[in-house]
């Protein structure tokens, strides 16, 4: 029974409800935070998608309850992001006027591969493991694990929000310009 938040204290928040407490806060963004959402499959993915105002999207990993991914492109706050009911796939909203599909197949393999990622100790260890040095370098500099996939520029003002179709191959995406979009 786990829920998720973000706030203008720039910090995620996860929370069992029943308990009405917090469980742990994860830490990384340095702006607002405008989107936070479990992924559909949580139980083979353990992620969390975040986007904020500091120009970027996480993907956080609440079981290691770190940061796996970050996610840079827009160059404007990221009002909106969501993911893919069944596929690989992010997409994200921004007040730079773009939508944005992103890829997360690369993601995906390697937390397969990596299995439950526990080499060098558990939670408690004080060994830096290479593991550790990766989540170091994601944090800072982002990884190649999640790609655009698609830009898709239209509307003349910023774009507040944008989700996938749960069955079908569309996107919608609404706008400060008024239009609500319907992409292929």
């Amino acid at each position: 029974p786990l829920i998720v938040s973000g706030g203008d204290d720039y910090k995620i928040k996860v929370w069992d409800y029943k308990l009405r407490r917090c469980l742990f806060t994860l830490l990384g963004h340095l702006d607002y935070i405008r989107t936070v959402q479990f992924h559909p499959n949580a139980t083979q993915f353990p992620w969390i998608l975040s986007a904020s105002d500091d120009q970027t999207l996480r993907l956080w990993d609440f079981h290691k309850r770190t940061c796996l991914s970050v996610l840079t492109g827009h160059n404007h706050y990221v009002m909106c992001a969501a993911f893919h009911p069944s596929d690989d796939l992010i997409v994200s909203a921004s007040l730079d006027q773009t939508v944005r599909v992103w890829d997360t197949t690369g993601l995906r393999k390697k937390q397969l591969q990596q299995g439950d990622g526990m080499e060098g100790g558990g939670p408690g260890s004080q060994h830096l493991t290479s593991s550790t040095a990766l989540n170091v370098q994601a944090e800072l500099f982002g990884t190649n694990d999640v790609v655009v996939k698609y830009v898709l520029e239209g509307h003349d003002r910023g774009v507040n929000w944008a989700a996938f179709h749960p069955t079908l191959p569309l996107l919608a995406s609404a706008a400060d310009d008024r239009q609500v979009k319907l992409w292929r």
